[in-house]
């Protein structure tokens, strides 16, 4: 899979010759169910169709624009984000950095941009999903927008868990609370941190990760059953243990701190 930065998209769009693509958009924090229903429909569009994510690199973007909104850390990291999509079968993801000249940007325009530079001939987009500043494109506007230059647009209804609505914002406040069975079942698969570039610190004969550091999310403290991953001998190896999660670290008993496991799963 191709990952490209938006400046690289706009200066050279997509590198497939004259292929049209299949897009959806989206910040995608955690990609859970309600994501791969979305992803799916760019995936299987088209045979001779590219299907492109365009995402964000950090899911927090709207606490910037909105001052006393908490936002609890974000469910997974760029990488596992990114290894999500490839599995999903997406060929190129557009990474978008929330600057300042692309806060000012009408929603409307981005289309045009997809449109023109990416060759856009299908869209997929939640039904709640808004775009552009001031949110002023909703999927609706976008479907219209759309259908004057004949690319069809699919607006994919929400998923439910429950009587919940499944969305980023709903898992972390499962996981901000310690609800790692309703995390896990609007996610489709366990809770899982990835440690990769994590700052670790030694804590006697522990090591503690800090997790909040990096802007991530953890349960409350306390102690939880969880799997390690790791790599041994070229292979990837999961193993039970008990982590520590206190004041925003996630400590491992008996790691040194240049042995690093891969993750950790959480056991719901």
């Amino acid at each position: 899979m191709r990952v490209i930065e938006w400046p690289h998209f706009l200066e050279e769009a997509l590198p497939f010759g004259g292929a049209s693509s299949a897009i959806t958009i989206g910040v995608f924090d955690g990609v859970h169910r309600g994501h791969k229903a979305l992803i799916e429909y760019v995936a299987t569009f088209g045979e001779h169709t590219v299907p492109v994510v365009v995402t964000f690199r950090r899911s927090n973007y709207k606490k910037d624009r909105s001052p006393g909104r908490k936002h609890l850390g974000e469910i997974s990291s760029f990488n596992q984000k990114i290894a999500a999509f490839e599995s999903l079968g997406i060929s190129v993801t557009i990474v978008i950095e929330f600057s300042e000249s692309f806060r000012h940007m009408s929603g409307t325009e981005f289309l045009r941009i997809l449109h023109e530079h990416g060759k856009m001939s299908f869209l997929a987009v939640g039904s709640n999903f808004r775009c552009g500043y001031k949110l002023d494109t909703d999927a609706l506007l976008m479907q219209k927008f759309n259908a004057q230059r004949n690319i069809p647009t699919a607006i994919v209804q929400v998923l439910t868990e429950g009587s919940t609505t499944i969305s980023s914002s709903q898992i972390r406040a499962a996981i901000g609370k310690g609800d790692l069975k309703a995390a896990t079942a609007m996610l489709g698969y366990p809770f899982t941190i990835d440690l990769a570039g994590v700052s670790v610190l030694p804590a006697g004969n522990d090591a503690a990760y800090g997790i909040s550091d990096h802007g991530r999310i953890l349960p409350p403290p306390g102690r939880y059953s969880v799997f390690l991953r790791e790599i041994i001998d070229g292979k990837s190896i999961k193993k039970p243990a008990e982590i520590l999660v206190d004041g925003g670290n996630l400590i491992i008993s008996g790691y040194s701190t240049d042995a690093c496991p891969e993750s950790v799963e959480f056991i719901p």
